[in-house]
Order: structure tokens, then C-alpha cells, then sequence
């Protein structure tokens, strides 16, 4: 919406507020009172909402924009080139969510890897101020890490500050795909790389996205990428048939692949990213975890709903806790039993007061 503003305001007149980005229209416009014409008879108050729960993990922003300007991607057209959150900023967030009951604190960005502050620090500081607020996060995690923005600094400081979790978007595993995608190296490449985030981080979650039916990707290119997650280990995966997006240098690539196509091999790839994430998330039955509780224990079923360390907010599975009454935004001891796709059963043992 925000690329075409214009020319959907003057196709649809009867809209009052336009907003994307930037959510500030709307808000003023729902905080105006509501007003009627001459004669019109008074509106009668609306009964109040019911108060939702705040999240037990909230999003804090590090960055906006990209400049990598891969061939695919319409970020940079619709945000501009990359810029940092200054620190004061995130902090000053991160001490109003942790305020309000957040327990876990989320940074995002489109290349969060890439995060520094000329003169201050990058995010080995950056994290290890937020882990010393007060009250104290229970988690950190970071979100779109870049594969070639990970070195040893990076996972150093994970490894010191956050959650055993990457989430990588790798992509593609052939060569010849990646660089007519503007991106770097290929599956082995790929490997490495999860070797050194293992190393680093033992029992790493490692979630990735990955674009199926890219301009001139060939069957034989497709079977690199269907090879490479066998190989991978996976935690989760997002799979992506691809789009053309307007402005973008890959629109005009010769060789589009039809779209039927495209879609295929996306049903292929996402069952293939399945079996394999199935064999990570059965290895946690019989093992403790610490485990997050979004929803506690209702009165119906006695099972709570939560997340382990391994498992992000709103795009991975979840936890299901029975075996005592546990409350939201505790944190539980649990030990799985048992696993369906990308949920895990647990029974509780001990917990946070």
C-alpha cells in the first residue's frame, strides 16, 4: 500500500484514513469523537472492550531499510537504506515492555547482524545492556540475521546473551540461483556455516526462508535446494513461490518460471522441510525444558500454552504444559513427552513463582 498510496485514494474516495507504515492517522482518527449532524440523535457510549493481556514477548525495533538490494526484494523501494534504532531508543523500549509484563524481548530488523553505533557499540553491548535492565528479560532473541553478516563476534555474544536461536534466510543452495538473486554462496557454504552457529550455540534452533521457482531456476537447481535441507537440520523453514515485485531487477529477468511451477516446487520443498524438522523437535522428548507460558491453565483441558527457548513468538509452534496449574508469563520446568510437527508436549515439574 505504501507504493501505490495515490493511486488508491483516488480509486477508492470513500476511504477516510490511509495508513501502513506509519499507524499515527489511525489512531488520531479512532481517538476523535464521533460526531453527528444537526438533529441527529446522541450516540450512546460504547461499552469498553475487554482488557487484553499484554504479550509476554514484545518486538523491539533495532533497524529499518536494507542497502543489499537483492534482486527479489521491494525493501529498500519501500523503506530506503538501511538505518539503526539509536541504542537510547531500544532501551528506552525495552524498559516500557518489560514494565508493562513482557518477559522476552525480540529484536527485528531487516538485517539485525548488522547492528552498531558509531562510537557506542554493536549488539555484543547492545545485549548485554538490555540483559541487565531491570526487571531482567528472561530471553533475548534476534531475528533475521543475515548469513554472511554472522561471525564469530555475533555468536560469541549469543552465545553469552540470548536464546539458542538463529534465524537465517539462506534463501536458495545453488550458486548460480544466489547470484542472479544478488546473494552470496551456495549450499556447502550454507553448511558451513550451521556448522559454526552449532558450535557456538549447542542445540540451536535454526529457521530459515527459502524462494522456490526464481527466474531461470531449472529442475536441476530446485533438486540442490531439496538436497541441501536433507542435509540442513532445520528447526523450521518458510517457503516462499516466487513473486515479482514491481521496480525490482528480478521483474525483468528473462527465464520466469510459471507460476504453477513455482508453486510445486514449493508444496515439494515445504514437505521435504517438514520430515527433517520432525526429527529435531522428536529429539526434545524425555528432555527438560524451560518453557514460557502465553496462556496459563484453563479449566476445561489443564494445559497451558507456552513456548521453550526454541521456539520464536508467532511464527513457531508451541508448548503444551499439563500436569499443574501454572499461570501467564510464568516460567516452567517441564519434561517433553512427545511431539506433533512443530508443537512439543510437556509435563510441568517446577516453576517460577
Amino acid at each position: 500500500m505504501e507504493r501505490y498510496r495515490d493511486d488508491l485514494a483516488a480509486e477508492l474516495p470513500e476511504i477516510d484514513v490511509w495508513c501502513g507504515l506509519d499507524a499515527a492517522p489511525l489512531f488520531a482518527a479512532l481517538s476523535e469523537p464521533e460526531s453527528g449532524g444537526e438533529g441527529a440523535a446522541p450516540c450512546r457510549a460504547a461499552a469498553p472492550a475487554p482488557r487484553r493481556p499484554r504479550p509476554v514477548a514484545a518486538y523491539l525495533k533495532i533497524s529499518d531499510g536494507c542497502d543489499r538490494r537483492c534482486a527479489y526484494c521491494a525493501i529498500p523501494l519501500i523503506k530506503g537504506d538501511y538505518e539503526t534504532v539509536a541504542p537510547a531508543q531500544v532501551l528506552r523500549s525495552a524498559r516500557a515492555a518489560l514494565a508493562a509484563g513482557a518477559r522476552e524481548l525480540v529484536l527485528v530488523g531487516q538485517d539485525t547482524s548488522r547492528w552498531a553505533q558509531p562510537g557506542w557499540g554493536g549488539l555484543e553491548r547492545l545485549l548485554a545492556e538490555l540483559k541487565a535492565l531491570r526487571p531482567t528479560p528472561v530471553w533475548l532473541r534476534l531475528l533475521y540475521l543475515q548469513p554472511d553478516g554472522i561471525d564469530s563476534g555475533l555468536l560469541d555474544a549469543l552465545a553469552r546473551h540470548a536464546v539458542p536461536y538463529a534465524d537465517v534466510p539462506l534463501q536458495h543452495a545453488s550458486g548460480a540461483v544466489l547470484r542472479r538473486m544478488g546473494r552470496r554462496g551456495d549450499g556447502g557454504a550454507h553448511l558451513d556455516l550451521l556448522t559454526r552457529v552449532r558450535a557456538a550455540l549447542p542445540g540451536v534452533a535454526v529457521r530459515s526462508t527459502f524462494i522456490t521457482g526464481f527466474p531461470g531456476e531449472t529442475e536441476e537447481e530446485f533438486e540442490e535446494v531439496l538436497a541441501f535441507v536433507g542435509e540442513a537440520g532445520l528447526a523450521a523453514a518458510g517457503v516462499f513461490p516466487y513473486d515479482a515485485q514491481e521496480g525490482t531487477a528480478a521483474a525483468s529477468l528473462p527465464l520466469q518460471v510459471a507460476t504453477e511451477v513455482a508453486l510445486e516446487r514449493a508444496s515439494r520443498l515445504s514437505e521435504r522441510i517438514d520430515e527433517v524438522a520432525a526429527g529435531y523437535w522428536q529429539a526434545f522428548v524425555g528432555r527438560p525444558l524451560d518453557v514460557l507460558v502465553e496462556r496459563g491453565t484453563t479449566r476445561h483441558d489443564g494445559v497451558a500454552v507456552g513456548r521453550c527457548a526454541v521456539q520464536a513468538p508467532d511464527i513457531d509452534g508451541r508448548t503444551l504444559v499439563s500436569g499443574s496449574r501454572v499461570r501467564r508469563g510464568q516460567i516452567v520446568r517441564a519434561v517433553a513427552v512427545g511431539s506433533a510437527g512443530y508443537d512439543v508436549d510437556a509435563v510441568a515439574g517446577s516453576r517460577e513463582p
